[in-house]
């Protein structure tokens, strides 16, 4: 197997046996991008089931024994959308999807946020939405949940993916999200990405559904192939924000200082952790 962002053939790393599978990674010696080659091979309906199961356990509640700190994690990325569209860093008519939703928490809590603003007013006033998509949950009779076909290609001027990076398989899913941006569209960002993925089978991590563990090198390939010109990173909200288009990003580095946490920025794929994998 060769690595989807370097073409170089990948290396056996380690195995695993864990929830009753076996699985067997791969690593690329150019990136260090680690795969789980036994989930790669699986076939679509497979992986369909094995994330759909995985995932809808603790969806619809405020509970993930996995990541406890979740909710709080999601509070303070739906608060950064707030203020990104308050101060016009994002532009109140984007079109922004929420891809791989789950329960549209995230959406849920930027609205409660936004209409809590002190200066909003419903009656006269623009009010952002984030539409959500997640094709392993069913949401029947939301409105605001997005179609299969409503998620169209340059579709849409925000892409948000929350703890999604780390389920997709290889570059046909990173394609399909990325495809989703308009040509001045901005990607926002939250997944694992670490200067060097350990070799230890017992890692935290290395969930039954994380399949594709992202390295500083590996983002930076994926950053540069896909066009984007300008990287933010939000410490407190552990969210990267990619922009194809440079003046929209000089205007988010202009306004940051209206929003709230450490920001840094650079024109190449901001590589902020660089320490241990953390939690």
């Amino acid at each position: 197997m060769n690595c989807f962002l370097c073409n170089e053939k990948m290396v056996p790393y380690f195995c695993q046996s864990l929830y009753g599978y076996k699985r067997s990674f791969v690593r690329c010696p150019v990136c260090g991008l680690v795969i789980d080659e036994t989930t790669y091979e699986m076939d679509e309906e497979e992986w369909s089931e094995k994330n759909r199961n995985f995932h809808t356990s603790y969806q619809g509640t405020e509970e993930n024994m996995v990541d406890p700190d979740w909710i709080n994690r999601l509070k303070k990325q739906s608060s950064l959308f707030v203020q990104l569209f308050q101060t016009g860093a994002f532009p109140l008519e984007s079109r922004a999807v929420d891809y791989g939703c789950g329960d549209g928490k995230l959406s849920a809590f930027f609205l409660q946020q936004y209409m809590k603003l002190d200066n909003f007013d419903g009656r006269r006033q623009v009010l952002p939405k984030i539409g959500k998509y997640d094709k392993y949950m069913s949401q029947s009779g939301d409105t605001d949940y997005f179609s299969s076909r409503d998620v169209c290609k340059k579709g849409f001027d925000i892409v948000i993916t929350c703890s999604v990076f780390e389920h997709l398989l290889g570059k046909k899913d990173v394609d399909e999200i990325l495809g989703l941006l308009s040509d001045k569209g901005i990607f926002c960002l939250h997944t694992l990405v670490c200067e060097e993925v350990p070799e230890d089978p017992e890692w935290y991590y290395l969930l039954p559904v994380h399949c594709t563990i992202w390295t500083n090198k590996a983002m930076s390939k994926l950053y540069t192939a896909y066009g984007f010109r300008g990287c933010a990173y939000n410490v407190e909200a552990r969210m990267w924000l990619m922009y194809k288009d440079v003046d929209m990003f000089k205007g988010l580095k202009e306004k940051s200082g209206y929003i709230d946490g450490s920001w840094f920025f650079s024109e190449d794929f901001v590589d902020f952790w660089k320490g241990k994998p953390y939690k």
